[in-house]
């Protein structure tokens, strides 16, 4: 029978069903012992005899998937595929897929939460509460403020549906809008420049490829209010890092509310001693509720993919016509 390798620590928390279903269909279930990272021998040996994975952010480059040559299926847990070669995936028959909608609802609740934190000063005020300190700091607000949105796929229009409710000005970058949906929440559509210049927080929802890479850079961070605040929870390569911590430095910007990192885990501790920002573990997405979601759906289009149905989230259409058989 089939074995698919679990590469996700949180694939389970409260709900087991994930689990029982792949062993109800007969798959054998095995566990990454331990962390990979980058080192593309270890997921090699890892996924020896594997023919399925629940695959968190290890890379599955062509020389990984051209020795492994038991896999048929990546099925991401979450929804960035950035680690996956999906031209050689798409060339070997391998499917590749994400659980998109499976947890787009924690990560725009933890967008906004960031940009609370940032302007009512709730970390910092905390720290120094924790020092015995009592020293009242005056915080800005989210109500009626500018929010600007860098990218309306299905997180961003989520976040702009709840900063709806503060009556925040929308103001968005997106290159291929939904008319219908900026028409509903009074969305401004601008170039990323203008957002930039005239927002109050600035949030960032773009996929990561080589087109977005560094998108916020030096120039961009220059047009901020010295008021405003970056948040990002999408991908650490969307910033560019010296730049933000130089921003940072200068004075040039309020804070940054920061969930993802260029490199995960970080390699340094460059923004850990500013109390302006904010920083959690790429968790945004990881809810009771969203983990719950991603690991149902990894799952059934695993099996979907097994018994030779498209599964949800296909990255690679051109592998479903040539993927690897069982």
């Amino acid at each position: 029978m089939p074995t698919v390798l679990i590469a996700v620590g949180s694939f389970i928390t409260r709900d087991p069903s994930p689990r029982e279903k792949l062993e109800a269909a007969g798959w054998t279930v095995r566990n990454l012992s331990g962390p990979i990272g980058s080192d593309e021998d270890t997921l090699i040996a890892a996924l020896d005899g594997v023919d399925a994975t629940v695959a968190g952010g290890e890379p599955y480059t062509r020389r990984v998937l051209e020795t492994a040559t038991s896999l048929k299926h990546i099925a991401r847990w979450g929804v960035g595929f950035d680690r996956v070669d999906l031209d050689a995936a798409n060339e070997l028959g391998v499917l590749a897929t994400t659980t998109q909608g499976a947890n787009d609802w924690g990560v725009a609740d933890h967008a906004v939460s960031l940009m609370l934190g940032l302007g009512h000063l709730i970390a910092s005020n905390h720290t120094a509460l924790m020092k015995d300190g009592w020293a009242r700091t005056i915080g800005e607000d989210l109500w009626r403020m500018k929010v600007g949105i860098i990218g309306l796929g299905r997180i961003g229009r989520g976040v702009a549906q709840r900063v709806h409710g503060f009556e925040a000005e929308i103001l968005a970058y997106e290159p291929y809008p939904d008319m219908a949906f900026c028409e509903k929440y009074g969305i401004t559509l601008m170039s990323a420049e203008d957002v930039f210049r005239q927002s109050d927080y600035i949030t960032l929802h773009l996929p990561l490829g080589p087109e977005t890479h560094h998108f916020v850079d030096g120039e961009l961070l220059s047009m901020m209010k010295p008021t405003a605040y970056l948040v990002n929870t999408a991908r650490g390569g969307l910033v560019d890092e010296d730049a933000l911590e130089a921003a940072l430095r200068a004075g040039t910007l309020a804070g940054a509310g920061l969930d993802v990192r260029e490199v995960e885990p970080p390699t340094d501790r460059r923004f850990d001693a500013f109390p302006n920002v904010i920083l959690s573990p790429h968790t945004a997405g990881i809810t009771h509720q969203t983990v719950a979601a991603m690991s149902n759906m990894a799952v059934d289009s695993i099996l979907s993919g097994w018994r030779g149905q498209q599964p949800h989230g296909l990255l690679t259409p051109a592998a479903w016509e040539r993927r690897r058989a069982y």
